[in-house]
């Protein structure tokens, strides 16, 4: 008798145990969860609403999503399910209607068909406040029709208008990829805040399906795309045989990885290819790095200085085929100009800017590179020894450096290159007055003239 009143009574208390644990909220509690991906602290009808939602314990019965703005409740979604074994539901949609722009409460309420809140159910809300923002940025291009040769430099000027604006860029897409250069506030040029200027180029393309884009974000995610209409010519490319002998690769190829610290390779061949392809590729990394950042002004005036009565001995974009005991092994493009002059010639800063880098870069042997102001920077490799020194600010035709045979050249010579936003392009264009007038003092005389009519 008295072991069944003890059977009975653990029985008992099993059941109350299921019973709090499978009926009331002291155990399990609420397992609904709600993730916002979007919107964050700004709204727009244009972006999507972006909400994963879950249930641990239970199926959820129904979604609630909706704006508060000017004391007025704006429904944006609302769902029931009469499956209750439904546990995890994803949303992700664009509201797609007119919502008052300004301050509001963005709200998410959800209910699931738990029986562990005494069988009424758990109910998780969320609010937070978000700026209702769904106007795009405003983007008016001021300079014009562009022209550009392939390798070649150009300049766009924009007007950029928004109250909440995040990112603005420029970008030319080819080949399935969008090359990104930096939008620079111009309102040191121009008198307004609003205008920008993007120096940009046409690197080399299989397909030649360049376009050019202004592209505008605001912080709410309502994104402006304004095509820039840019015609475009080449260059005749020009071809060179150049042959790799065992001595250079000795002399020249196996200083390089030794300065690297990179293991030899199975044949001198193989070292040759290395440098000249992955080294020579980290080093153009490394030189888009140090462009990342550069002054918002011209630190320039007037044309570049090719090298101090020097001698053109390979130009830009010029194809190179290198070939070893007789056999093609490699082909890659020149970037930039060779100029020869005298034995460890005096080089001369193409024109004025900042010195951001001043060491050694691989192919390129003892380096210095300048920053002249919104993106452009010029480049001297093969270098002796430097006379001006990392954050120095150089005049246009001060002596910088001293050329030698460092990095991968058979010569002494001066590799000069110029780049935009790392972007090497053809250096023969800053040589030009001409040029230097009608793509780019021009273009910005131009552009005032139109900012001029936005502004009456």
């Amino acid at each position: 008798m008295r072991k069944g009143r003890v059977l009975s009574l653990i029985l008992i208390l099993i059941a109350i145990g299921y019973v709090i644990y499978r009926y009331t909220p002291l155990i399990r509690g609420n397992g609904i969860s709600v993730v916002i991906e979007s919107p964050k602290a700004y709204f727009s009808s244009n972006k999507p609403i972006i909400v994963h939602i879950s249930d641990k314990f239970a199926g959820i019965k129904s979604i609630e999503i909706k704006l508060i703005a000017m004391n007025t409740e704006i429904k944006l979604y609302k769902k029931k399910f009469t499956d209750k074994f439904i546990k995890s539901f994803n949303i992700n949609f664009k509201a797609n209607r007119v919502v008052p722009q300004g301050k509001a409460i963005f709200v998410v309420k959800v209910e699931d068909y738990s029986t562990g809140n005494y069988f009424n159910g758990f109910v998780k809300k969320i609010s937070f406040p978000v700026i209702v923002d769904s106007t795009p940025p405003q983007v008016i291009l001021l300079s014009g029709t562009g022209r550009i040769a392939i390798g070649g430099s150009a300049l766009a000027v924009f007007y950029a208008k928004d109250a909440n604006l995040e990112k603005v860029y420029l970008g030319v897409s080819h080949d399935g990829v969008v090359d990104k250069f930096k939008a620079f506030n111009a309102e040191g040029i121009f008198g307004n805040k609003h205008v920008y200027i993007s120096f940009f180029t046409y690197r080399l393309s299989k397909l030649k399906n360049y376009s050019t884009n202004i592209y505008a974000l605001d912080k709410a995610g309502n994104l402006t795309i304004t095509h820039i209409p840019v015609y475009y010519s080449s260059w005749r490319l020009r071809k060179s045989k150049i042959n790799i002998t065992d001595s250079f690769i000795r002399n020249k190829v196996l200083a390089i990885m030794e300065h690297e610290n990179i293991p030899k390779k199975e044949t001198l061949l193989a070292d040759f290819l290395y440098v000249n392809d992955v080294v020579r590729n980290q080093n153009t990394k490394k030189i888009r790095e140090i462009c990342k950042k550069s002054i918002d002004k011209f630190l320039w005036k007037g044309r570049f200085l090719q090298l101090r009565d020097s001698k053109v001995t390979a130009t830009f974009n010029d194809k190179r085929f290198y070939y070893y005991k007789g056999k093609l092994v490699d082909t890659k493009y020149h970037k930039g100009y060779d100029l020869a002059s005298i034995r460890n010639a005096k080089v001369n800063a193409a024109n004025s800017g900042k010195v951001v880098f001043e060491g050694y870069l691989g192919v390129y042997g003892n380096t210095m590179i300048i920053d002249h102001g919104f993106g452009i920077f010029s480049l001297y490799g093969h270098l002796q020894s430097f006379i001006a020194k990392e954050g120095q600010f150089v005049k246009r035709g001060q002596i910088i450096a001293i050329t030698d045979t460092t990095g991968l050249a058979a010569g002494d010579h001066l590799h000069f290159d110029v780049l935009i936003d790392g972007y090497y392009v053809n250096p023969i264009e800053w040589w030009d007055p001409h040029w230097i007038k009608t793509h780019i003092k021009d273009v910005l005389m131009d552009s005032r003239t139109r900012l001029s009519l936005i502004n009456q």
